[in-house]
C-alpha cells in the first residue's frame, strides 16, 4: 500500500514537475478553509491526546498554522521569483540565476507533542515549495492523527498529498522509500533510525529534534519579571516542548527567591491544585508518565532536594510542575532532555565557570539569558551554540516568524518557518546563460598561446 501511495506521488510529480502558484496557492486556501471549518474537531482531538485547553488549542496549534498559511499565500509569488545574481568580470557576457524548484516526494513524519501545528506547518512549507507530500502524523496522538488525515483528505488531492497512520515499525519502513527528502520533527533516538533508513537511497533530512534548553540568569536582574516568563514556558503542555526550559543556571542567592516567586506565579495562575486545573495538559501516555517520575526519584537518590511536594494524578495522567535544588552538573538527569514539568536548578559562581560547565553539553534547540549587562549577554552568546537565542524572555525566537527555527548538531539541522521553509524544500537550481559577446571561458581552450598565458600571469597577480 504504500509503496503504491508513493508511486503515484511520483507519477503525479512527474507529469507536473513545476506547479504554479496559482496552484499553490489555491490547495494552501482549501487547506486554511478545511482547518477553520474544524476548528471545532480539532480542539476536542487535542484536549483527548494531551489534555490540552481550548485557549492552548487555538493559540499553540491552530493559530501558529493560520500565520504559517497566511504568508505563504501572501508571499509565495515573490518566493517563487527567480533570483539574479551579480556577473563575475571574468565572466563579462553571461547572466545567471536561481531557480526554486520542488524536490519531489517529500516525507513528513510529525511528533505527537503539537501534533498539528508541528505536522501543518511544514506541510504548508512544502506545499508551498510544489514538493508531492507523504505525512505521517504521530501514533501517541491518534485523535489528532485522524482529524489530520481527514482535513488533508478534504484540502488536496491523492496525487498531491497523501496521510498514512502507523506506528514506529511503519514510520521505519516509509523512510526506506526513495523520498527525496525527509522532514522529520521528534527525538533523537527515532532520528538515528530515520537517517540510517534514509541513507540507503542518499536522501537528504531535516531533523528538528531538542536538546537540554538552559535559562541563564544574571545576578543583577528583576527576578519577578523573570520567573513569570519561565514558568509560563516550563508549565506549557505541561514541559512537552522541544524548546520549554529544561534547567536553570542560576546564582546560589537568588534560589529562595526564585523558589518563592515561582510557587506564587504557579498558584497565581492555575490555582492552589495545579493538577486539577481545566488549563494545564496532561502527559501524553502511562510511558512518558513514568518516565518523568523515574527523572524525580533518579535525581532525590542522588541527592536532589525537592522544595515542593510533587503534585501528581497517575489515573488522569497529571505531573505538577517540579522544582529540584541541590542538584549537580554531572547528575544523571542532566544527561538527557527532560521533556516534562521537572526543572532543575544549578548553581554557578561566575561566568567563566557557566560558560565552561555549558561547553560541556551538547548543543541545545534554545538558549535563554535573562540580563540587563551586554557584556555579560554577548559573553555567553559568543562562547556557547544553539539552534536560537532569547534574551529576557522564553521561546520568542520560535513565535517571530521572520526569524529560521531550527537546531544546531545535537538539536538538529536545517531550517524553517515562513520563506525558510519554502526555502528548505526548494532546490536552489543555479542556471547560467552566455549571451551574443564571446565567451571568456575560451581563453582558458588549448592551445595555450602566449597571449592565453599572460592573461593566466596577469590573473594570478590580481588574485595573489
Amino acid at each position: 500500500m504504500i509503496q503504491s501511495h508513493f508511486e503515484k506521488l511520483l507519477g503525479s510529480f512527474n507529469k507536473n514537475p513545476y506547479t504554479s502558484g496559482k496552484e499553490r496557492k489555491d490547495g494552501l486556501q482549501r487547506l486554511k478553509a478545511n482547518i477553520l471549518k474544524n476548528r471545532t474537531a480539532i480542539q476536542e482531538a487535542l484536549f483527548k491526546d494531551l489534555g490540552k485547553s481550548q485557549f492552548e488549542a487555538d493559540t499553540n496549534e491552530i493559530l501558529v498554522v493560520l500565520r504559517e498559511l497566511n504568508n505563504a499565500i501572501n508571499n509565495l509569488h515573490y518566493w517563487m521569483q527567480n533570483k539574479s545574481v551579480s556577473t563575475d568580470i571574468l565572466l563579462f557576457g553571461t547572466s545567471s540565476f536561481i531557480r526554486f524548484e520542488p524536490k519531489s516526494v517529500v516525507a513528513l513524519i510529525s511528533p505527537w507533542n503539537y501534533p498539528f501545528n508541528l505536522t501543518m506547518s511544514p506541510l504548508i512549507a512544502a506545499y508551498a515549495a510544489g514538493n508531492k507530500i507523504m505525512v505521517k502524523p504521530s501514533e501517541y496522538s491518534p485523535a489528532t492523527s485522524l482529524v489530520i488525515k481527514s482535513i488533508i483528505e478534504e484540502s488536496f488531492t491523492n496525487e498531491e498529498v497523501i496521510c498514512e497512520l502507523g506506528d514506529a515499525e511503519f514510520s521505519a519502513e516509509l523512510c526506506k522509500l526513495p523520498f527525496s527528502f525527509i522532514f522529520f520533527t521528534g527525538g533523537k533516538s527515532i532520528a538515528k533510525k530515520v537517517l540510517n533508513s534514509a541513507s540507503a537511497n542518499l536522501t537528504p533530512c531535516v531533523l528538528e529534534l531538542g536538546g537540554k534548553s538552559p535559562v541563564i540568569i544574571d545576578d543583577q536582574v528583576n527576578l519577578e519579571k523573570v520567573v513569570k516568563h519561565i514558568a509560563f514556558a516550563k508549565t506549557l503542555n505541561a514541559g512537552q516542548t522541544c524548546i520549554a526550559p529544561d534547567f536553570i543556571a542560576i546564582r546560589e542567592n537568588q534560589i529562595d527567591q526564585f523558589i518563592l516567586l515561582w510557587n506564587k506565579w504557579i498558584e497565581d495562575t492555575y490555582g492552589s491544585k495545579i493538577i486539577e486545573s481545566t488549563i494545564y495538559s496532561k502527559i501524553v501516555n502511562e510511558k512518558h508518565y513514568k518516565r518523568i517520575e523515574n527523572f524525580i526519584e533518579g535525581a532525590c537518590q542522588e541527592g536532589a532536594v525537592l522544595p515542593n511536594e510533587v503534585s501528581k494524578n497517575s489515573t488522569e495522567l497529571k505531573i505538577g510542575p517540579v522544582l529540584l535544588t541541590n542538584i549537580s552538573w554531572e547528575s544523571k538527569i542532566m544527561e538527557d532532555e527532560i521533556f516534562g514539568p521537572i526543572l532543575p536548578l544549578l548553581t554557578y559562581n561566575d561566568e567563566d565557570e557557566l560558560i565552561l560547565k555549558l561547553q560541556k553539553y551538547q548543543r541545545p534547540l534554545s538558549l535563554y539569558i535573562f540580563s540587563n549587562r551586554k557584556t555579560f549577554i554577548d559573553k555567553i552568546i559568543l562562547n556557547t551554540r544553539s539552534g536560537g537565542v532569547t534574551i529576557n524572555q522564553c521561546l520568542l525566537n520560535y513565535v517571530e516568524s521572520n526569524l529560521p527555527f531550527g537546531g544546531d548538531w545535537h538539536s538538529g539541522t536545517g531550517k524553517y518557518h515562513g520563506k525558510y521553509g519554502f526555502l528548505e524544500f526548494s532546490h536552489q537550481r543555479s542556471i547560467s546563460r552566455q549571451g551574443i559577446l564571446p565567451s571568456t571561458l575560451e581563453l582558458f581552450h588549448p592551445p595555450f598561446t602566449k597571449f592565453k598565458i599572460l592573461i593566466k600571469n596577469i590573473l594570478f597577480k590580481i588574485y595573489s
